[in-house]
């Protein structure tokens, strides 16, 4: 265990002067900025919450919990010592109390050191009961030799499954199956933990190795959804006239060789409609290669594309790009808009030459693949800003097919879920499969910024909490219900608070949350899930925009 994660050397006016490391851990994650700190000789009181007057005590920075203390040192100079504070213990503690067994935790003098919920209950020991240190036959009846914990200690052996009759000191009678295991460091008893059933513990396992049961067989019937192969038009969901519009033109297009732009917001399924032209195609059985323009680092695009010399430059290797991978097959450009215009002008390049070159080689490798790329947004508008090339998106767009937003074929929401929920029943052992009117109601009054694909997400995060096969308002994330918006007046794609909050119900901080978790979820759509350019769009870092991905629920 660390004394300190990092010190601080302060100068007189508790500028940063010098910085030490206690924790190699703490080193690798902050020595880059907490040096720019030294370097620029910041105020301590600049970048931590505490104020100059403080000596010790605790804040929260990054979204953690840190412990500091002040210290005189030599030449008027003073020590600041800083310590995440670790939360281990709390977290073992909150992991216990979901599981369905009671589980005791005892030193080896048989003093209690923790009790789970479960274990609580069984007893009858209110929650808030302090039971650290108190001797196991000061709160139980018992004999001590039939005790299960005391036999495990005393043995310092294993107790398997042995039945217990006795009564809690308050007069509550018991009678569980017990387990119990010795716990030794070094060759040294150090305690035992004891896991215990009753008769309500059992009846729950009965009901869940039942459901359980009948999940693995609907999964093993369904196994083939693990050897997805593919999209297809089939997996195209809806029957709205904009949709219908756009697979019509989709699988007409399919037998040629034309080049394809589709056009839609983040989330509209031009990845499906992209594979589903492929594998109508006569390419069908060359392979279909994918690049997400969004969510690859500039400096990385033109190898990932054109492959790699080996000795072009250091650690180079021959290695083909996504152009020689789709050989006679299609090549999908995600979100070509994103692209420098220098990348699309070596795009442009390769389709009217009809060759390229690796990075660094000097052979032209002739080019046979069908180009399908995709736009976001307006390719047009894209134009006029500066963002796409006026000749690439020509070469591109012999055919341009419009996707539309869900809002566009809201008339389809209900064939969406429940053809989601159905395909992904065999993953959970509480399939939903029927919806609560509310509950409908709710996800038919949101706009859905993040279209199929954030529908999706709010499924699987419903399938993930609910604990029955009805889909009930409860089970969507929070800001679904809080954030209604009528999706034939509100075509915004900007997040915008309620217009009419409930001030009884919700503080300033909730609204607040309830805003932000919406803000993260459109810039993680618009972005593609990429948490490094989130991250940056946000002025975040990596670390904060993942703590608060999980804070929400939100599922990548």
């Amino acid at each position: 265990m660390y004394i300190y994660d990092v010190l601080f050397i302060l100068s007189e006016s508790l500028e940063i002067l010098q910085i030490e490391w206690g924790n190699p851990e703490a080193k690798e994650l902050y020595h880059l900025l907490f040096q720019n700190w030294a370097s620029r000789r910041r105020h301590i009181t600049s970048v931590f919450p505490i104020n100059k007057e403080s000596i010790s005590g605790d804040f929260i920075w990054d979204d953690d919990l840190f412990d500091y203390e002040r210290r005189p040192a030599p030449d008027n100079h003073e020590y600041f010592f800083l310590k995440k504070q670790n939360q281990r213990e709390y977290l073992l503690g909150k992991a216990l109390d979901h599981v369905q067994d009671g589980i005791q935790i005892y030193d080896k003098n048989a003093c209690a050191v923790f009790f789970n919920i479960a274990s609580r209950k069984i007893s009858q020991i209110p929650p808030n009961t302090n039971i650290r240190g108190r001797h196991l036959l000061d709160m139980y009846n018992l004999k001590e030799e039939i005790s299960t914990i005391m036999t495990s200690l005393r043995t310092q052996s294993p107790v398997i499954n042995r039945v217990d009759h006795y009564t809690s000191s308050n007069g509550v009678t018991i009678a569980t199956a017990n387990t119990a295991y010795p716990i030794i460091k070094g060759g040294k008893l150090l305690g035992a933990v004891v896991f215990e059933q009753n008769q309500d513990i059992v009846d729950i396992y009965k009901n869940s190795v039942k459901k359980v049961e009948k999940a693995l067989s609907l999964y093993e019937k369904h196994s083939h959804y693990t050897r997805f192969t593919g999209y297809t038009f089939d997996n195209i969901v809806g029957h709205g006239e904009k949709l219908r519009n756009a697979v019509e033109i989709a699988n007409k297009v399919a037998k040629q060789d034309s080049s394809i732009l589709l056009v839609g917001e983040t989330g509209t399924g031009k990845e499906v409609f992209a594979q589903s032209i492929h594998h109508a195609s006569r390419r069908s059985s060359k392979p279909f290669i994918g690049l997400n323009c969004a969510a690859i680092p500039e400096s990385l695009i033109e190898s990932l594309l054109f492959g790699t010399k080996k000795g072009s430059f250091t650690g180079s290797e021959d290695k083909p790009g996504y152009f020689e991978e789709a050989n006679g097959g299609t090549l999908f450009l995600d979100e070509l808009n994103s692209m420098s215009l220098g990348m699309q002008s070596k795009i442009l390049r390769v389709i009217q030459e009809n060759t390229f070159r690796r990075v660094g080689g000097q052979k032209d490798i002739p080019l046979d693949v069908r180009i399908i790329s995709s736009c976001n947004e307006d390719p047009f508008r894209s134009i006029a800003e500066n963002k796409f090339r006026k000749d690439l998106f020509y070469r591109l767009s012999t055919v341009m097919i419009d996707l539309p937003s869900l809002r566009e074929h809201m008339e389809d929401l209900e064939e969406l879920i429940h053809n989601h929920l159905s395909a992904t029943a065999f993953q959970y052992v509480h399939a939903i499969t029927d919806i609560h009117p509310e509950a409908l109601r709710i996800m038919k009054n949101y706009s859905w910024p993040g279209n199929v694909r954030e529908l999706h997400h709010v499924l699987d995060y419903a399938q993930n909490v609910a604990d029955s096969n009805l889909l009930m308002p409860e089970h969507l994330p929070t800001y679904l219900k809080k954030n209604m918006i009528d999706s034939q007046t509100s075509d915004s794609p900007h997040p915008t608070p309620s217009s009419a909050p409930d001030f009884a119900v919700q503080d300033l901080q909730s609204l607040m949350d309830d805003y932000e978790n919406q803000i993260l979820r459109q810039a993680l759509e618009h972005f593609g899930y990429n948490i490094t350019k989130t991250a940056d769009a946000l002025g975040l870092r990596r670390q904060s925009l993942q703590y608060r991905i999980k804070k929400y629920g939100i599922i990548i």
